[in-house]
């Protein structure tokens, strides 16, 4: 399947390449779907565009302060960040919802990689660099259409690192929130906390009023507006613009606060309170980002790790929005959108942007209606860039922390999800606890890839170790075979004696090949009985146990004293492979079946007594699979034909002794392709159902039985008239 995939995937990127003079504006088209939606603007929609960019503009631009601070960056940065993210997405985006900028998770590893090149890289450089390689690595993604490796990133390792990112932000900005000096938020969060503690006792007590007030505010304005704005727009504007409203009052009482502050010699307050201070206006120059060889491979795993962190959350948000509003994104648009805008904003600034659940919301509940609300938002940040810097000085660093605090506090999940995962899926649970608390107590990058690499064995165990069932037949209903799960709720039977039909719920690779070859072999020597001749002593291998073994496993399945020996069991007459979930099979998988029916007709008996009957049969074969053993020889190719008559032998068979001889040729006939005897035990049959299977075998045994006995009575015949010819001819010697 891989290499016809591969085929296909060479022949479209030649023919897409031959085609590539002729289908130049379709792909500009496709590669600025702006110029497909714009001329189509309808005027009724500019008032919701107007309205979501702006309340998203209101949003952003005190957040991209705050995550600004985390990535441990001047906060003019992050407004860097938002403006380009916002204008470009409206360009080259698929996603009327989605906008894109400064998120709290990339501004954490942001900061970390900061923190790592500290004395050797300015921050500012730090962040043009990894904008710069993280914009390249999505662009490569998006150009070679390589989307299908967020396949590989569950959704419970996502949810995770985004609760321990989450968590880790809010621990982080304890110190400042509270008031607390000389603690490095850059520490280990055990860290943290440890010297928090140890320094609670050197606090302000003005920013610590700062920092509970702002951020019961904002908890106050959420709740309120949750209980009595339900449905009603206007009310719910103010949770929306509730980041902005508690900026610009902490911002008015710390400019009152500072109102007669002393100065220093050069003429600068020294605030009662932590502050922002002077925040740049206007835009930097465009600058190349540059970094040496040396530390560039020293960073490579953390820019590795804001890459996936940045396409997973940016192809996540929009697909959520998608699906909600019932409209399709194109996912390799995406990456490259997000790939562009990275690579256009490292030389202006800005660190990596993505998607943001929080804006994108917004966008949303305002009924944004296209990609244009993006444009809004990007001028309005300008506008603060250019006009409102001088505001900034007086914002409050407590005040700054609530925001960042109650904004991220939405990523965290509650407790319920994680118990969900644990009742749906121990797995599932396992990796995403593996990812948040390496997440909390190592660094995203870390917990992104024991999350992922936990979820990867997991995923090879499972294709190691998949499930097996042994069927049985429902009582009333002997065309149904259930599992052991199943056939709980009904009374259940075996198979017929000497049949054994077994469902494989994997694809048969290398990985599973022994053991599902093992468990079969298992269940046969528990449920049937040896057909071979016992060897003598001296026959058998130094290494011979498996008397014991058998043992063992019948008392495990019959119970320790039911001494059920082989004359209590049936011959092993055939076993049935229900294939219907196989989708797969490999070189490995394929000479396991070939050593598994060697080693079951060995244990049938057919080695030392040719005479005996077995047979593979397979059920629910599908055509790829099917393919592949039809070429190996295993199996016959299916006749259709032979399958419809398979259906209706039993009925001719069961009228008298005339109709059952006869029934015995139509099924010779029926099921035997190209001049093949029927009998021939080296090749399997394949059935549509399992009923059909089990009917299948009933005959053929049968018919086997009647033939094998005919032919034996022929020969003890021919030895009798050879006896007597040759009695005859000494006679007259």
């Amino acid at each position: 399947m891989a290499d016809r995939e591969l085929k296909e995937f060479g022949r479209s990127a030649v023919s897409w390449l031959k085609a590539l003079p002729s289908n130049g504006p379709r792909l500009i088209t496709e590669r600025l779907p702006i110029i497909k939606w714009l001329p189509k603007y309808n005027r009724g929609w500019a008032l919701r565009d107007i309205v979501a960019g702006i309340t998203v503009g209101l949003i952003v631009v005190p957040q991209g302060m705050s995550y600004a601070k985390i990535a441990q960056l001047p906060v003019q940065h992050g407004l860097y960040s938002a403006y380009i993210g916002a204008i470009f997405y409206c360009f080259m985006g698929t996603s009327k919802d989605l906008t894109i900028g400064p998120t709290a998770v990339i501004s954490l590893i942001t900061g970390e990689l900061v923190t790592q090149l500290a004395g050797r890289m300015t921050a500012p450089e730090v962040a043009a660099i990894s904008c710069l390689c993280v914009g390249a690595l999505i662009l490569i993604l998006g150009v070679l259409r390589l989307g299908i490796i967020l396949d590989f990133f569950p959704t419970t390792v996502l949810v995770g690192y985004t609760t321990g990112a989450a968590a880790t932000i809010v621990i982080q900005q304890l110190p400042k929130w509270l008031g607390i000096p000389g603690v490095n938020n850059r520490d280990p969060v055990y860290s943290i906390i440890i010297n928090m503690f140890k320094a609670i006792s050197n606090l302000s007590w003005r920013d610590l009023i700062f920092g509970l007030v702002g951020f019961f505010i904002l908890i106050a304005i959420g709740l309120a507006v949750d209980r009595w704005g339900r449905g009603r727009f206007s009310i719910q504007m103010l949770k929306i613009s509730r980041f902005f409203i508690v900026t610009v009052l902490a911002t008015i009482a710390s400019y009152l606060v500072n109102l007669n502050a002393p100065t220093d010699s050069k003429g600068n307050i020294i605030p009662r309170i932590s502050i922002l201070k002077t925040v740049p206006s206007g835009l930097p120059h465009p600058n190349v980002p540059s970094v040496s060889s040396e530390i560039f491979g020293e960073i490579v795993p953390k820019l590795l790790a804001i890459t996936l962190a940045t396409v997973l959350e940016h192809i996540a948000i929009s697909k959520a929005f998608a699906r909600k509003n019932r409209y399709a994104i194109d996912t390799n648009q995406e990456l490259l959108a997000l790939g562009a805008a990275n690579v256009t904003a490292s030389f202006f600034g800005a660190y990596t942007v993505t998607g943001s659940f929080s804006r994108s919301a917004v966008k949303f509940q305002c009924g944004v209606k296209t990609p244009f609300a993006g444009f809004i938002t990007g001028a309005l940040v300008l506008l603060a860039l250019f006009f409102l810097t001088p505001a900034f000085y007086y914002i409050p660093d407590a005040a700054l922390s609530a925001v960042i605090m109650v904004a991220v506090s939405v990523l965290i999940s509650p407790p319920s999800v994680f118990i969900q995962y644990y009742k749906v899926n121990l797995w599932d649970f396992l990796s995403s606890q593996v990812a948040l608390w390496v997440t909390i107590f190592v660094s995203v990058e870390t917990g992104i890839a024991a999350g992922v690499g936990f979820s990867l064995l997991v995923l090879l165990y499972r294709i190691a170790r998949p499930n097996f069932r042994l069927l049985r037949q429902i009582k009333d209903r002997p065309e149904v075979f259930v599992d052991e799960y199943v056939g709980s709720t009904f009374e259940t039977v075996p198979a017929p004696n000497g049949i054994l039909v077994f469902r494989i719920e994997e694809s048969t690779t290398f990985p599973n090949t022994e053991t599902l070859k093992t468990w079969i072999l298992e269940e046969v020597y528990k449920h049937t009985r040896f057909g071979g001749r016992i060897k003598d002593a001296s026959e058998r291998l130094w290494s011979d146990d498996l008397d014991v073994h058998i043992r063992n496993l019948r008392k495990a399945a019959h119970g320790a004293n039911s001494n059920v020996t082989d004359d209590d069991l049936p011959r092993l007459r055939a076993i049935i492979l229900d294939f219907s979930a196989v989708n797969n099979i490999d070189s490995t998988g394929l000479q396991g079946l070939f050593d598994l029916r060697d080693l079951l007709r060995d244990y049938a008996g057919v080695s030392d007594y040719p005479t005996t009957f077995f047979e593979v049969h397979f059920v629910g074969i599908q055509a790829n699979v099917l393919s592949i053993l039809e070429l190996s020889g295993i199996t016959r190719p299916v006749d259709s034909i032979a399958l419809q008559k398979v259906e209706v032998l039993q009925e001719i068979k069961n009228e008298n002794d005339d109709l059952e001889r006869q029934a015995g040729d139509i099924g010779s006939a029926a099921l035997s392709v190209n001049g093949v005897s029927p009998f021939l035990k080296e090749e399997g049959l394949v059935h549509l159902t399992i009923r059909d299977a089990v009917d299948s075998v009933l005959i053929r045994a049968e018919n086997w039985n009647r033939d094998t006995q005919h032919a034996e009575n022929v020969g003890s015949d021919s030895d009798s008239n050879s006896a007597h010819k040759d009695k005859t001819e000494i006679h007259y010697v």
